[in-house]
C-alpha cells in the first residue's frame, strides 16, 4: 500500500498529536514543501469531531509556525548573502537578483509578510530574506504572528465547514 503525503502527514499528527502538529510547522516554515493547507483543512475537521481542541490547535500551529520563522530568519542573516555570494550562480541567483529581493524586502517585507502566508511558495522562503535584508527581528515576528494567525485560523475554519457539510450529507 502506498501513502501520500497528506496521509503521512495525517497519521503522523494524529500518532503524535499536538507535539506533531508543532514539528510538522516547523519544518513546512522552514522550507520542506508539505501540504499544510490540506493538513490545517483537515485539523479543522478533527476539531469538529472534538478530537482536537480549537484552541490548543491554533496556539501549536502558530508557535511551530513561528519557531521556524527564527531559524529561517537566523539562517537569513547569518549565512544568506555570503551564502548566495558564492553559489547563487549555480542556482540563477545572481548578485542583481539578490540585491532586488533584499530592497523588495526591506521595502515591503513586513506587511508581506501577513500576505505571503496565503501563497504557496512565498511563505516559505520570506523569512530568509527578511534575514538577508536585515529587518528587525521584532517586525518579522510580530507580522509572522499575524499571518500565521490568520492563516491557521482561516483553514481550521474551512475545515470545520466542510466538516459539518459533510456531515450533514452523510446523514441523508
Amino acid at each position: 500500500m502506498v501513502l501520500d503525503l497528506k496521509e503521512l502527514a495525517a497519521q503522523f499528527i494524529s500518532s503524535h498529536g499536538y507535539t506533531g502538529l508543532y514539528l510538522y510547522f516547523v519544518c513546512d516554515t522552514l522550507g520542506v514543501l508539505l501540504p499544510s493547507k490540506s493538513i490545517l483543512t483537515l485539523i479543522g475537521f478533527f476539531v469538529g469531531k472534538g478530537i482536537l481542541g480549537f484552541a490548543p490547535v491554533v496556539f501549536t500551529a502558530v508557535l511551530g509556525s513561528l519557531t521556524g520563522v527564527s531559524v529561517s530568519y537566523f539562517i537569513g542573516r547569518k549565512i544568506g548573502t555570503p551564502f548566495f555570494e558564492k553559489y547563487g550562480r549555480f542556482i540563477r541567483v545572481t548578485p542583481e537578483k539578490l540585491l532586488k529581493a533584499e530592497v523588495w524586502a526591506g521595502r515591503y517585507g513586513a506587511p508581506a509578510i501577513v500576505l505571503a502566508y496565503f501563497v504557496p511558495g512565498l511563505r516559505h522562503i520570506t523569512p530568509y530574506l527578511s534575514g538577508i535584508a536585515r529587518l528587525p527581528y521584532w517586525k518579522v515576528m510580530f507580522f509572522s504572528a499575524a499571518g500565521a494567525l490568520l492563516w491557521v485560523t482561516v483553514f481550521i475554519n474551512l475545515g470545520l465547514f466542510l466538516g459539518d457539510i459533510w456531515n450533514r450529507n452523510a446523514s441523508y
